[in-house]
């Protein structure tokens, strides 16, 4: 089963793979964009941008973008890096 907090996530990266490369999106865009609570958005990223999916920028064109090509994105490993280990 797959956790809100994986659905959020899932749903952060592939906005950010419909996003032009090497332009970042915000937090407020995407949350408007996906329909996410911002608060909620704000502590799910952290767990793709520890695993390396996603990266972010600060400043006034800053953002969150892909690290990896999204074809290069698999489910699995994506979903434990944001709910940990997947039981059986």
């Amino acid at each position: 089963m797959i956790s809100q907090r994986a659905r959020y996530a899932f749903k952060a990266v592939v906005a950010l793979a419909r996003a032009k490369p090497g332009e970042g999106l915000q937090i407020r865009p995407l949350c408007e964009q996906e329909k996410l609570p911002r608060k909620f958005l704000e502590q799910i990223v952290l767990s793709p941008k520890a695993g390396g999916y996603i990266t972010s920028r600060r400043g006034r064109d800053g953002g969150y973008e892909l690290l990896k090509p999204a074809d290069k994105i698999f489910i699995g490993p994506m979903l434990r890096s944001v709910d940990g280990p997947i039981a059986p």
